[in-house]
């Protein structure tokens, strides 16, 4: 018995240990000041302090407000995080567990490189610095702005990314953090201004950034949004339900640069991201590049290249040069798209999708307002973000599930109706406003999957005028099966794909009341 219960306390202290500690910081700290408590947190100007005196399972909570990396005008100190330790933002100040943090409303703490006189010319080189980090090291639930590395760019870290520098450079260098709910957002910098993962000369960097945006950072040469450097060594970010947003670029690539040559890789994979209204001011590929070429101008390519995009939309994404969605450089280097909508106006040769580009679609997303991304609020990650879909869009329900996160951009479940949306946002009907639900009809739609005939039938109660449409993946129409019929009681109709190629349709049924949208498959 007294064995019994030595070893239960044993593992509840185990479980203690294990745990770790909670360090608390507001912006203008209370009590002791000691971090132990939300009445004892640490000031904003010891957030490093809390940050660096953690150990591995330990958290620091931060409440809402602006930190900022120095109170001097030394434009080299940032921010760092540390292995073992996950740094949490957004919470209120009065919340006992994590589960009690609510990011829907937007995120509140601000991770900032203004110092000095207002402006950005004397701001902080980066915001964030990074080295020797492994997959224990996270940050989430903050915005990162206003860094601004104009310095002539260096492999060392000059110029590179404004926002965070995850610095692996050099043999044996790495540098491995989670990324997490966290808004890029105007940070400025030579090249990668929103975020630089440096994998240069045999170091290695494999970032992994999940729900996260990048917005309106801009590049003084290239890559607005993020740089992966792997020239002669690796580099290659995992990037999940994300958003590349008005990034800009003074000359070429507006949004991601991925590049792995000098004998290097660089390998980003993106699931269920967006790239939209980005843009190279003066030069080619207004969302990414995929380039392995060998630096120094030779035209010789070496190492390997692949950006690899699953449940992706690139849209609307500009540049003065060629390629407006995405440009491909060196031999080798390749861009690989499944379940993905991209816009390819304007693509030719070699700036085209290898592979067989399983379920790829190439028509409007349909987006509830690409004007404006972060909605009427101007915060990201709440309901009215522009950047979700309305209920007529071909990239509902045909994406591929495998690997997709549990949720969304928005925390909503990320498989809604058994099959991922494309995009960072998952369409679910009972979140979004009337006008922009399905009508409320008893539909059936049977057999599905089926190799000719498709039977749909639904009740309505009153008059209604009924046009039923067939639409290919591509958004193409195949036939008009009922246009501007009136009706009443029970709608049926025979929907024959028994002449189409086997795959993804759609039908779309429009009422006076709304439209109903539903794939179908042909096997």
């Amino acid at each position: 018995m007294k064995k019994n219960i030595l070893l239960s306390m044993l593992l509840l202290v185990f479980a203690i240990n294990a745990q770790g500690a909670i360090r608390y910081v507001t912006p203008s700290g209370a009590g002791t000041l000691d971090g132990t408590s939300w009445a004892n947190a640490f000031p904003g100007t010891s957030l490093q302090l809390a940050i660096d005196a953690s150990s591995v399972n330990d958290e620091v909570w931060v409440a809402a407000g602006t930190y900022y990396t120095t109170t001097t005008t030394n434009r080299t100190i940032s921010f760092s995080m540390r292995n073992g330790v996950t740094i949490y933002g957004s919470f209120i100040g009065t919340e006992t567990l994590l589960s009690e943090r609510v990011l829907t409303n937007g995120l509140t703490s601000i991770l900032s490189g203004e110092i000095g006189v207002a402006g950005i010319a004397d701001n902080s080189y980066k915001v964030v610095y990074n080295q020797e980090l492994d997959n224990t090291a996270i940050i989430d639930g903050f915005i990162i702005e206003g860094g601004n590395d104009n310095r002539t760019p260096t492999n060392t870290g000059n110029g590179l990314g404004g926002g965070m520098y995850n610095h692996g450079y050099n043999s044996g260098g790495y540098c491995h953090p989670i990324v997490r709910n966290c808004v890029f957002r105007q940070n400025t910098a030579s090249w990668g201004a929103g975020a630089f993962n440096n994998g240069y000369g045999g170091g290695n960097t494999l970032p992994t950034y999940i729900n996260c945006v990048f917005s309106q950072n801009h590049a003084l040469i290239e890559a607005g949004g993020m740089d992966s450097y792997g020239v002669g060594g690796t580099a290659s970010p995992t990037v999940i339900n994300s958003i590349f947003y008005e990034n800009t670029s003074a000359t070429n690539v507006g949004a991601m640069y991925a590049w792995g040559g000098g004998g290097g890789n660089c390998h980003p994979v993106l699931i269920n991201c967006a790239f939209v209204n980005n843009s190279a001011l003066n030069g080619y590929g207004g969302a990414f590049i995929a380039d392995n070429l060998d630096p120094g101008g030779g035209g010789t390519s070496s190492g390997a290249c692949t950006v690899t995009l699953q449940n992706c939309i690139v849209w609307n994404n500009t540049a003065t040069g060629a390629s407006p969605q995405f440009y491909v450089r060196g031999t080798g280097a390749q861009v690989v798209a499944t379940y993905s909508d991209i816009d390819l106006t304007g693509q030719s040769a070699p700036h085209v999708i290898s592979g067989a580009g399983t379920g790829n679609i190439d028509t409007d997303p349909l987006f509830l307002n690409s004007a404006s991304g972060a909605g009427v609020d101007g915060n990201w990650m709440t309901a009215d973000d522009g950047l979700q879909l309305q209920n007529t869009s071909l990239c509902i329900d045909v994406g591929d599930n495998t690997g997709v996160a549990l949720t969304d951009l928005l925390s909503n479940n990320r498989i809604f109706n058994t099959t991922v949306d494309m995009g960072a946002y998952e369409f679910d009907s009972s979140t979004l406003g009337i006008e922009n639900n399905q009508p409320t009809l008893d539909v059936m739609l049977y057999p599905n999957p089926t190799s000719d005939i498709a039977n749909l039938t639904f009740n309505i109660s009153e008059t209604d005028i009924i046009t039923l449409l067939l639409f290919d993946i591509n958004g193409r129409l195949i036939k008009t099966i009922a246009k501007g019929q009136k009706t009443t009681g029970t709608f049926s109709a025979q929907i024959d794909v028994s002449q189409q190629p086997s795959g993804v349709y759609f039908i779309t049924l429009h009422t006076t009341k709304g439209k109903y949208v539903h794939k179908i498959i042909r096997k």
